[in-house]
């Protein structure tokens, strides 16, 4: 059936549950490299998402492998890189923080997503990626939400403090990476390709509900709207750990396919998403396909689907799939027709 993902987006029947675990970093597994070798040099990485579409058969891919970091360094945030055969994922370590003190430093400007950093390679990945893969699979680029990509410019933990102390700091800093995020969803738009919007720094985990309504909410929607404005049809928002305590505030955001990650529950997704009309993935944690069985993971996929209750808009996937875990592990998971 063409593109599953598409038609559940619109609440449409398909002959099965789209099937779109997470995989970013072990995408470099799938040929024999590292993630900091496939991030930063674009054959590599464009066969790595090919090379996943025939391992995996999802129904919709991410073109990404270090999906915070892309902005970041676009704007001057140093990331760090490791040699071969170090796996580790690349990473904005301390020191890296472009924001330091209660004012945006002067010469911050917005990067031009055709000529900074690696925008241009994701770019042109990711539609080399759609181009090589065909339409049954919906390919997306990834893009940092405003509120992530704050936390990465200014540090986590010193915009979280500033939310406490010094709140007009913090909407200024988030105000200025909404821009960029807009700047860079934009380029994705034009070429006529969608991108998901990832921000698990707003999970319920790290920042309460109260403040999700305050600093987040807003400038996500800004996004949302901005984009859809540009062309994309859809945009999806990615935010992990359990974001059951703001499903509410999640669906008001207007994207178009939200996310129960592994701590959420069905339960508390399913009246809100059917109401809404909106499209939701849960994830089967990571955790879980490391530890079980192969005949565990697919009875707990079952018992995920069954669940949703028949809902048309429900999608399953898994959380961040670790470097190296087997490809088997991750079929298991996937539904049967």
């Amino acid at each position: 059936m063409p593109n599953r993902f598409i038609r559940t987006l619109n609440l449409e029947p398909v002959d099965r549950v789209p099937f779109v675990p997470a995989v970013y970093e072990h995408k470099a597994w799938f040929v024999g490299r590292t993630p900091s070798e496939v991030c930063r040099d674009p054959s590599l990485l464009l066969e790595s998402v090919v090379a996943e579409c025939e391992a995996l058969r999802a129904d919709a891919i991410v073109v990404g492998i270090d999906v915070y970091n892309v902005e970041a360094e676009a704007c001057g945030c140093p990331v760090t890189y490791f040699k071969p055969p170090d796996t580790s994922i690349p990473s904005l370590g301390p020191g890296s923080e472009l924001i330091t003190g209660d004012q945006l430093p002067a010469g911050l400007v917005v990067p031009d997503p055709l000529s900074a950093g690696r925008m241009p390679m994701m770019l042109d990945a990711t539609e080399g990626a759609r181009k090589a893969i065909g339409s049954d699979v919906e390919i997306m680029g990834a893009v940092s939400a405003p509120f992530s990509l704050a936390a990465s410019l200014m540090g986590a933990a010193n915009l979280f403090m500033a939310m406490a102390a010094e709140p007009e700091t913090a909407h200024s800093v988030i105000a200025f990476a909404t821009e960029v995020v807009i700047a860079y969803g934009l380029a994705y738009a034009h070429r006529g390709l969608h991108a998901a919007l990832f921000d698990s720094q707003a999970s319920p985990g790290l920042i309460s509900p109260r403040s999700y309504r305050e600093f987040v909410l807003g400038p996500t929607q800004r996004v949302v709207r901005e984009l859809s404005r540009g062309g994309m049809k859809y945009v999806p928002l990615v935010i992990g750990g359990n974001t059951d305590p703001i499903v509410e505030t999640y669906i008001e955001t207007g994207a178009n396919y939200i996310l129960c990650d592994g701590g959420g529950s069905v339960k508390s997704f399913l009246p809100v998403c059917r109401r809404a009309r909106r499209a939701f993935r849960k994830n089967i944690p990571a955790a879980f396909l490391l530890s079980a069985s192969i005949a565990e993971i697919g009875g707990r996929a079952r018992e995920e689907i069954v669940s949703a209750a028949g809902y048309e808009g429900f999608m399953l996937g898994t959380g961040i799939v670790p470097y190296g875990i087997p490809a088997e592990k991750i079929l298991a998971a996937r539904p049967a027709a």
